[in-house]
Protein backbone atom coordinates (compact mmCIF):
# COMPACT_ATOMS: atom_id res chain seq x y z
CA UNK A 1 0.00 0.00 0.00
CA UNK A 2 2.75 2.43 0.92
CA UNK A 3 4.93 1.40 -2.10
CA UNK A 4 1.85 1.99 -4.47
CA UNK A 5 1.39 5.76 -2.79
CA UNK A 6 4.67 6.73 -3.16
CA UNK A 7 4.36 5.57 -6.66
CA UNK A 8 1.08 7.71 -7.28
CA UNK A 9 2.92 10.97 -5.16
CA UNK A 10 6.16 10.24 -7.94
CA UNK A 11 4.03 10.13 -11.08
CA UNK A 12 2.30 13.46 -9.96
CA UNK A 13 5.89 14.76 -9.26
CA UNK A 14 6.49 13.91 -12.72
CA UNK A 15 3.27 15.86 -14.13
CA UNK A 16 3.66 18.61 -12.02
CA UNK A 17 7.47 18.80 -13.42
CA UNK A 18 6.18 18.23 -16.85
CA UNK A 19 3.17 21.01 -16.62
CA UNK A 20 5.81 23.77 -15.10
CA UNK A 21 8.22 23.21 -18.27
CA UNK A 22 5.11 23.16 -20.73
CA UNK A 23 3.92 26.90 -19.27
CA UNK A 24 7.97 28.04 -18.96
CA UNK A 25 7.32 27.01 -22.60
CA UNK A 26 4.54 29.03 -23.38
CA UNK A 27 5.94 32.19 -21.76
CA UNK A 28 9.33 32.03 -23.71
CA UNK A 29 7.02 31.62 -26.94
CA UNK A 30 5.18 34.46 -26.23
CA UNK A 31 8.38 36.38 -25.45
CA UNK A 32 9.45 34.93 -29.13
CA UNK A 33 6.85 36.60 -30.75
CA UNK A 34 8.77 39.13 -33.17
CA UNK A 35 7.87 42.66 -30.91
CA UNK A 36 8.85 41.60 -27.79
CA UNK A 37 11.91 40.12 -29.09
CA UNK A 38 12.57 43.43 -31.44
CA UNK A 39 12.79 45.02 -27.85
CA UNK A 40 14.49 42.60 -26.27
CA UNK A 41 17.36 43.25 -29.22
CA UNK A 42 17.27 46.43 -28.61
CA UNK A 43 17.64 46.20 -25.19
CA UNK A 44 20.66 43.83 -25.14
CA UNK A 45 22.46 46.45 -28.11
CA UNK A 46 22.06 49.62 -26.62
CA UNK A 47 22.84 48.09 -22.70
CA UNK A 48 25.45 45.46 -23.41
CA UNK A 49 27.24 48.52 -25.34
CA UNK A 50 27.36 46.72 -28.47
CA UNK A 51 27.93 50.40 -30.62
CA UNK A 52 28.54 53.49 -29.31
CA UNK A 53 26.34 55.28 -27.17
CA UNK A 54 25.20 58.28 -29.56
CA UNK A 55 24.60 55.57 -32.36
CA UNK A 56 21.12 55.73 -33.62
CA UNK A 57 18.39 53.22 -34.45
CA UNK A 58 17.44 52.02 -38.72
CA UNK A 59 14.29 51.25 -38.70
CA UNK A 60 13.62 51.54 -42.51
CA UNK A 61 15.69 48.49 -44.09
CA UNK A 62 15.85 50.47 -47.61
CA UNK A 63 18.06 53.17 -45.93
CA UNK A 64 20.64 49.97 -45.27
CA UNK A 65 23.30 48.63 -47.67
CA UNK A 66 22.03 46.18 -50.07
CA UNK A 67 24.19 43.79 -48.67
CA UNK A 68 22.68 44.02 -45.37
CA UNK A 69 19.07 44.05 -46.53
CA UNK A 70 19.69 41.07 -48.26
CA UNK A 71 20.62 39.50 -44.96
CA UNK A 72 17.73 40.63 -43.25
CA UNK A 73 15.58 39.08 -46.34
CA UNK A 74 17.16 35.90 -45.55
CA UNK A 75 16.71 35.95 -41.86
CA UNK A 76 13.33 37.07 -41.42
CA UNK A 77 11.52 34.30 -42.75
CA UNK A 78 13.61 32.25 -40.65
CA UNK A 79 11.58 34.02 -37.75
CA UNK A 80 14.44 36.19 -36.52
CA UNK A 81 14.14 39.67 -35.82
CA UNK A 82 16.59 42.27 -36.61
CA UNK A 83 17.96 45.90 -35.65
CA UNK A 84 20.33 47.65 -37.38
CA UNK A 85 22.13 50.68 -36.16
CA UNK A 86 24.79 53.67 -37.48
CA UNK A 87 27.14 55.69 -36.18
CA UNK A 88 29.09 58.28 -38.70
CA UNK A 89 30.33 56.07 -41.36
CA UNK A 90 29.30 52.40 -39.33
CA UNK A 91 26.81 50.93 -39.72
CA UNK A 92 25.49 47.35 -37.58
CA UNK A 93 22.74 44.81 -38.47
CA UNK A 94 22.08 42.11 -35.64
CA UNK A 95 19.62 39.32 -36.11
CA UNK A 96 18.39 37.62 -33.40
CA UNK A 97 16.20 34.43 -32.33
CA UNK A 98 15.48 33.31 -29.11
CA UNK A 99 17.03 30.47 -28.05
CA UNK A 100 14.24 28.28 -26.06
CA UNK A 101 16.09 24.95 -24.18
CA UNK A 102 19.27 27.83 -23.24
CA UNK A 103 16.26 30.09 -22.12
CA UNK A 104 14.74 27.40 -20.27
CA UNK A 105 18.22 26.67 -19.36
CA UNK A 106 18.87 29.33 -17.28
CA UNK A 107 15.42 30.94 -16.57
CA UNK A 108 15.93 34.01 -18.54
CA UNK A 109 16.06 34.97 -22.08
CA UNK A 110 18.57 33.94 -24.04
CA UNK A 111 19.38 35.33 -27.49
CA UNK A 112 21.37 34.19 -30.25
CA UNK A 113 22.64 36.99 -31.82
CA UNK A 114 24.80 37.23 -35.32
CA UNK A 115 26.49 40.94 -35.93
CA UNK A 116 27.18 42.18 -39.30
CA UNK A 117 28.90 45.01 -40.35
CA UNK A 118 28.37 47.12 -43.37
CA UNK A 119 30.03 45.06 -45.50
CA UNK A 120 27.72 42.31 -44.59
CA UNK A 121 30.65 40.77 -43.13
CA UNK A 122 29.69 38.13 -40.03
CA UNK A 123 31.44 39.75 -37.27
CA UNK A 124 30.46 37.44 -34.41
CA UNK A 125 27.87 35.31 -33.47
CA UNK A 126 26.95 34.71 -29.43
CA UNK A 127 24.25 33.70 -26.89
CA UNK A 128 23.34 36.74 -25.00
CA UNK A 129 21.62 36.57 -21.11
CA UNK A 130 19.64 38.85 -19.33
CA UNK A 131 19.78 38.98 -15.67
CA UNK A 132 17.46 40.56 -13.08
CA UNK A 133 18.49 44.03 -13.29
CA UNK A 134 18.69 44.28 -17.41
CA UNK A 135 22.21 43.54 -17.74
CA UNK A 136 23.12 41.65 -20.78
CA UNK A 137 26.07 38.72 -20.82
CA UNK A 138 27.58 36.94 -23.23
CA UNK A 139 27.06 33.29 -22.94
CA UNK A 140 29.58 30.54 -22.15
CA UNK A 141 29.87 28.04 -25.80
Amino acid sequence: MASSRALGSAAAGSVGLEVAIAMETMRLRKIQVSTSLERLLDALVTRARLVPEDSYRIRDPKSLPILLQNLIKRATPDGKVWSAWSNGPHTWLFTSEMSLPRSRELGTPVLQTAIYGEDGQLKESAAWASDRKGSWNRCAD
